[in-house]
């Protein structure tokens, strides 16, 4: 466990099957942290969000913030406009002097945090601050979530993404072989509940290792050639071939198809932008979501081209590995000797 966590004084995790506005209140303090906790801790708090509407919806707010600063705030500046709403907001909800301006504001904070080094014994999250006030201003979170999420889509709108740009071409000898692409996603069931999915494309055979899971819930593994999957159920020792409840592909990546689309005029260059503090080409794909490729022409992440979360990245994590950072098990097609012939559970 972290520094910041020993220092915080929360509470203790609850107990699997415990519920009650105290037991929410305690997870709803640990989403505020969730990248921090061992894989033991988070796996507990999911556990309740998988089964906790109000947890599952601050979860959510959580999660599309996250995303939509991620992915756009590099990219536009707010207008002296939004920049007002947000200190207002801020100084209305954290006792912060209101501003007027984005200078303004940051001297406010700055001279907050001047007087806050100047006083001896003083550290985050250790007395003299109270637990109880520590709890008050993490459970305003959600409401600060929705806050972002409301200024900062009015203040991007739709942006730049539809404005074609000039003439493009990936360079002739561009080639993937020799790469594996790893990207993680956190996708949503139809009962509301996330759950990751993390897959490894070799980028050079087209070989695919997809693994699904959901705490305590589902665990499954899609191995592919190109011709055949094999499926594994790994909480139940299953396997089936070709399991037809699966998709099992990883298409926005096909570099020779994402050439032809190009030269046919089915794919879209839209010009450049910043994302990840670097600047990247944006290609709208006929499939609806725009590749983001970086200066030497490899793959950063996929974006949604509309919709609600327009502009925001699909993957959580995206990364470009050498063919000798991945272990070869991970194409391996022989199913494990002690794994029986069965169905496995359809896609959530």
């Amino acid at each position: 466990m972290s520094e910041a966590m020993h220092e915080s004084d929360l509470p203790p995790l609850p107990l699997a099957r415990e519920r009650g506005l105290q037991v929410c209140e305690t997870i709803q303090l640990y989403l505020a942290i969730l990248d921090d906790l061992d894989l033991e801790q988070a796996q507990a708090v999911l556990e309740h969000v998988y089964d906790c509407p109000s947890c599952l919806r601050a979860y959510r707010l959580l999660s599309q913030a996250t995303q939509l600063l991620r992915s756009n705030l590099e990219q536009t500046r707010p207008s002296a406009r939004v920049d007002r709403a947000v200190y207002q907001a801020i100084a209305a909800r954290w006792g912060v002097p209101a501003a007027t301006s984005r200078e303004d504001g940051a001297g406010a904070f700055r001279k907050q945090a001047e007087v806050s080094r100047t006083q001896p014994n003083r550290r985050v999250w250790r007395s003299p601050i109270r637990p109880s006030s520590v709890r008050r201003r993490l459970l305003l979170l959600p409401a600060v979530a929705a806050l972002v999420l409301l200024v900062l889509g009015a203040s991007l709108g739709v942006s730049a993404i539809w404005r074609p740009s000039q003439a493009f071409a990936l360079p002739a000898g561009l080639s993937w072989s020799g790469y594996v692409l790893y990207h993680r996603q956190t996708r949503m069931s139809d009962e509301g509940r996330p759950y990751r999915v993390e897959t490894y494309h070799n980028l050079g055979t087209g070989e695919l290792h997809v693994e699904a899971t959901m705490p305590g819930q589902l665990d499954v593994v899609l191995i592919s050639d190109g011709k055949m999957v094999l499926g594994l159920d790994m909480m139940h020792h299953v396997v089936q071939w070709n399991p037809a409840r699966w998709t099992v592909q990883d298409t926005a990546f096909d570099l020779e198809q994402l050439r032809h689309d190009l030269q046919q005029g089915r794919a879209h260059y839209l010009g450049q932008s910043r994302l990840q503090g670097q600047t990247v080409y944006r290609i709208w794909l006929p499939s609806g979501y725009i590749l983001v490729l970086d200066q030497h022409y490899h793959p950063v992440n996929l974006l949604y081209a509309d919709g609600a979360q327009q502009g925001q990245p699909v993957y959580d994590s995206l990364r470009l590995l050498t063919e000798d950072q991945v272990s070869e098990r991970l194409w391996d097609m022989h199913p494990p000797a002690d794994f029986l012939p069965g169905h496995l559970p359809a896609e959530p």
